[in-house]
C-alpha cells in the first residue's frame, strides 16, 4: 500500500509539472521586474534548497519592504516556478520578495519541511540588506499547503514546546504579519487529505509521537504564537471550510486577522490569485492583503 501511495504522489507531481510547463507558455513576466534565479539557501546540491529574488525596477537605491513567499501543493507538489509570476506582481507593486523552494513528501517528512524553511528564512535574513530590503519590514505570504508549513513555523518562534516536538530549530527572521491563502491548515481530518497523507506527513506511528497534539492547527500554542494574519478563500475554493474553521480559532483566541471570502464565480478556484494572478479579482485580493500587512 506504501509503495502504491508514493506511486500515486510521483505521477501527482509529475502531471503537475506538465501543466506548469504549459501555464507558464500563457503567462507573460513583467518588464518592470527584475528575477535573480536559483539562489542557494544552504551550502549543499540539493535542488530544492534554492529561492529566487525579484525586486522591481526603477528602485535602485530605495529601501523596500520585504515579502517570503511560500508555494503550495498540499506538500507533495509544487515548486517555486509556479508562484513565479504572482511574486513578479506583488515585487511590481513595490516590493523585494524572496521565493523559497523546499523538499517534498514522500522523499521527506513535514519536519523536513519545516526546517527547510527555517533554513530558508534565516538566510534571506542575511540577504535582506545587500537586495536593500527593509528588516523592519518582512512579511511572508503562503497558499494551500504552504501556508499549513508557514503557519508552524511562524509559531514554532514563540512555541519552544512547538518547535521541540518537531524537532526545528525556529528561523531568526522575525516576521510582522502573515497572509495565508487558501491554507491547508488540517490534515489528519476524514477527508481526502486526512486519510492519506498524515502517515507520510508525521510518520507512521505519529499518534504517538511528541508532535501529536499539534497536528490539530487549533493547538493554543500554534494560534496564539501567530503575527496578525491576512486569510483569503472563495466560495468556489475547494478548502475554503478549512479557512473558515481556521478563522473561528483565530477569533476565538483573539489573535489579530482578517478574512477576506470571494463570492462564487468559476475563476475564483482554489488559491486564485497565486493561480491567475492578473485577474482583476486576483489584483484586488493582492492589494488588499498587502495592504494589511503593511499596518504592521
Amino acid at each position: 500500500m506504501e509503495d502504491f501511495m508514493k506511486k500515486i504522489f510521483y505521477k501527482q507531481r509529475t502531471a503537475f509539472e506538465q501543466s506548469s510547463a504549459a501555464r507558464h507558455k500563457e503567462l507573460s513576466f513583467p518588464d518592470t521586474v527584475t528575477e535573480y534565479k536559483n539562489i542557494p539557501y544552504l551550502n549543499d546540491d540539493v535542488p530544492a534548497h534554492r529561492m529566487d529574488i525579484f525586486r522591481p525596477k526603477g528602485k535602485d537605491g530605495e529601501t523596500l519592504p520585504v515579502i517570503v513567499d511560500v508555494h503550495g501543493g498540499g506538500m507533495i507538489i509544487g515548486n517555486k516556478e509556479f508562484n513565479r509570476y504572482f511574486c513578479a506582481v506583488i515585487s511590481a507593486m513595490g516590493y523585494l520578495v524572496f521565493s523559497v523552494e523546499y523538499r517534498l513528501v514522500p522523499d521527506v517528512q513535514v519536519y523536513e519541511q519545516f526546517a527547510d524553511l527555517s533554513a530558508a528564512m534565516d538566510h534571506i535574513k542575511k540577504l535582506i540588506p545587500e537586495y536593500s530590503g527593509d528588516p523592519g519590514q518582512v512579511y511572508a505570504i503562503a497558499d494551500s499547503g504552504g501556508a499549513y508549513l508557514l503557519t508552524y513555523s511562524v509559531a514554532m518562534q514563540r512555541s519552544k514546546a512547538l518547535a521541540a516536538a518537531a524537532h526545528v530549530t525556529p528561523t531568526a527572521l522575525k516576521v510582522n504579519a502573515l497572509g495565508l491563502i487558501s491554507g491547508m491548515f488540517y490534515t489528519s481530518g476524514f477527508d481526502k487529505i486526512g486519510i492519506f497523507l498524515p502517515g507520510y506527513l508525521y510518520g507512521k506511528n505519529y499518534k504517538k509521537s511528541t508532535f501529536a497534539p499539534y497536528i490539530n492547527p487549533e493547538h493554543p500554542d500554534i494560534v496564539t504564537s501567530l503575527s496578525p494574519c491576512y486569510l483569503i478563500t472563495s466560495y468556489d475554493d475547494m478548502l475554503r471550510h478549512y479557512t473558515l474553521h481556521f478563522e473561528k480559532a483565530l477569533t476565538k483566541h483573539g489573535v489579530v486577522h482578517e478574512l477576506a471570502d470571494y463570492p462564487k464565480d468559476p475563476r475564483l478556484t482554489h488559491a486564485f490569485s497565486v493561480f491567475y494572478p492578473f485577474l482583476p479579482e486576483s489584483t484586488d485580493a493582492i492589494t488588499s492583503m498587502l495592504r494589511f500587512l503593511r499596518s504592521y
